[in-house]
């Protein structure tokens, strides 16, 4: 289980976040204890997010399997079709930018950009 409270004002960021690059959401309101905060869809695509917030800057050599270990062992194991992608919106909390971060079954990816949200991650390697 992650420590903390959630992060209510960059959950409403992240969907503002996910507005601007023409997604729809639906917060997770009918099972909270879920490790997801909400659901976003767009014509073809639906996600589900988790969002994330680090005290600390992140390192550029850090295994995001080791920083968010509890989170990931948690959002695979939503109980949902294994074909719903799942990402971890994490940004520290003297960022604005969010880095999207796609769950898979073995690994992370972090997303560099993504033509069709118009989306660019400035820390992306």
């Amino acid at each position: 289980m992650t420590r903390g409270h959630k992060p209510l004002a960059a959950i409403r960021d992240a969907k503002k976040f996910a507005e601007k690059m023409g997604y729809r959401w639906q917060e997770n309101t009918d099972n909270p204890a879920l490790a997801y905060d909400f659901s976003a869809f767009k014509d073809g695509y639906a996600m589900l997010v988790k969002v994330r917030v680090v005290r600390n800057t992140i390192n550029p050599e850090i295994f995001y399997e080791d920083l968010l270990a509890d989170d990931l062992r948690e959002v695979r194991a939503l109980p949902f079709p294994p074909w719903l992608p799942r990402e971890i919106w994490l940004r520290t909390q003297h960022e604005r930018v969010f880095r999207r971060l796609r769950v898979l079954d073995v690994a992370v990816a972090e997303i560099g950009f993504f033509d069709p949200d118009e989306y660019v991650n400035p820390h992306a390697r």
